[in-house]
């Protein structure tokens, strides 16, 4: 909010002459010098009669206008706060000083600025900076408060809509953002991203038509931007569309052959229509291209599931795992740099080491039992009897380390152990429903079991909780997208 938008100091200290006595001086000649922009005449004849009458309000503050207008904030803040004790309530002192402090950043105007609110509610410029310094530091429920006063002001100010919207969206109010994206988009008619976000908080409410209708024009434009592509698969398989969906997700992979992202994406899509292998084609088209990418190995490991290749799966689980723990099955990260990076003999020395002096700690428990099985602990040998009593105290330190129990069953179920791998599976799904390891070795294990009709049964819901996952995760990715983009335009401010 620059100066120009604000009510005119001069006015307000031209107004503000009966609460002084007869006995003050007469700023006319500072206030004319002001209005002809003679700024240093101004500061000049300030600074005389400012010897005169110290305890004046009025003089400091248009003291303080001229400085601000000379290019001198910080000695020009130091008037406004001195006419301020002397006059507190004084209004065009609070501005000036709440306006310097608010281009700078400084959360010391907040302050300032509920006072000018306080003695003038309807003030929308005050409203509006409350809320830009509120998203600032990551408020939003202020934030949205306080740019729901400001309107109509800043309806043409992307910077302040982007802040509005991405709280809202920040929020969980998708539904009431859209008219603020909307907004945007019409204000920067030439930028495609701002059209891409509008498409994203569409579908974050989960308004699918709205968002083909919005990328619309990117779409008869050919748009080679492989997120736009697939947001807009999403949003034609949600109208039941499937083959514009299937055909958006392979121009997006076209665009963009190098990110594994999009592969997954149409192989779950093959999934939800039993389409496995198609999907698993798809998959091996960009395994040749991406040899090393985890979440490939994984999405096929999980169209071989549905296929009742259980041989298969598990090798693509134990590549996925192989190459990246973290990607997997949704593993937490392991906290361990050297354990990340497969260097796994300096990770158990260093995991050892700490047990040493920490024998209690649950989580390094559950590393050594990790790494271990990592290291190919084979049944039966010293090394796989440690994996088990590492796993098993980590869970006896704290029941609730669903990642103990995921390598405990997977131990379980290597050294054929069915019913311990089916426990421990059962109960880490129970604290987690969303742990797809859990869920995967309970299928296993149930199905070594030999209980068919619950493999149905829990297929269908590792299908459901994949597609459960997706959603989120892309929600997620989709959004840090547009904050990324508000954090943009506000540091351009």
């Amino acid at each position: 909010m620059n100066s120009e938008v604000r009510r005119g100091l001069v006015l307000l200290l031209v107004c503000g002459f009966t609460l002084y006595s007869q006995v003050s001086p007469d700023p006319a000649q500072i206030i004319s010098a002001l209005r002809t922009q003679n700024y240093t005449e101004a500061k000049r004849l300030s600074d005389i009669q400012l010897q005169s009458f110290p305890q004046d309000a009025r003089l400091w503050t248009l003291n303080g206008l001229a400085l601000v207008r000379l290019g001198n904030s910080v000695h020009a803040l130091a008037s406004f706060k001195r006419a301020l004790q002397i006059s507190p309530n004084y209004l065009a002192a609070l501005e000036g000083a709440a306006e310097i402090e608010y281009k700078d950043g400084d959360q010391s105007a907040v302050p300032l600025l509920q006072q000018i609110v306080s003695l003038h509610p309807g003030d929308k410029t005050s409203h509006a900076m409350l809320a830009g310094l509120a998203f600032k530091r990551d408020n939003c429920a202020t934030a949205v408060e306080e740019f729901g006063r400001s309107e109509p002001l800043i309806h043409s100010q992307v910077s302040a809509l982007s802040e509005y919207g991405s709280c809202l969206v920040k929020l969980s109010k998708p539904g009431q953002a859209i008219p603020i994206f909307k907004r945007i988009a019409e204000l920067r008619n030439d930028d495609e991203r701002a059209l891409y976000n509008l498409a994203v908080v569409q579908s974050l409410a989960r308004r699918y038509t709205e968002v083909i209708q919005t990328l619309s024009s990117m779409e008869k434009a050919r748009t080679t931007d492989p997120d736009a592509l697939d947001l807009l698969a999403e949003a034609y398989e949600a109208n039941a569309d499937t083959p514009r969906s299937v055909q958006a997700l392979r121009r997006a992979i076209s665009a963009n052959p190098d990110n594994p992202r999009y592969y997954v994406h149409f192989a779950d899509l093959c999934m939800a229509h039993a389409s496995y292998k198609v999907g698993i084609d798809m998959l091996n088209v960009g395994l040749k291209r991406l040899p090393d990418s985890a979440a490939l190995y994984t999405a096929r490991g999980v169209l071989y599931i549905q296929l009742g290749q259980y041989d298969k799966s598990e090798s693509d689980f134990a590549s996925a795992e192989q190459l990246d723990s973290n990607a997997s099955m949704g593993m937490a990260a392991l906290g361990m740099a050297a354990l990340q990076q497969n260097n796994l003999p300096e990770a158990e020395a260093t995991i050892r080491d700490r047990l040493s002096k920490q024998p209690d700690d649950a989580f390094l428990q559950y590393l050594l039992a990790e790494t271990l099985a990592r290291r190919g602990a084979v049944a039966g040998t010293p090394e796989f009897t440690q994996a088990l009593k590492a796993a098993r105290k980590a869970i006896q330190l704290q029941p609730n380390l669903s990642l103990a129990r995921d390598v405990l069953s997977r131990l379980y179920l290597q050294e054929g152990n069915v019913s311990g791998a089916i426990e421990q599976s059962r109960l880490a799904v129970r604290a987690d429903p969303d742990d797809q390891t859990a869920l995967y070795h309970l299928i296993l294990a149930v199905r070594k079991a030999g209980k068919k009709e619950q493999v149905i049964e829990l297929t269908k819901q590792f299908a459901e909780l994949r597609e459960r996952v997706r959603r989120k995760e892309a929600n997620e990715r989709r959004y840090a997208l547009v904050e990324q983009n508000t954090t943009a335009k506000s540091s351009r401010k």
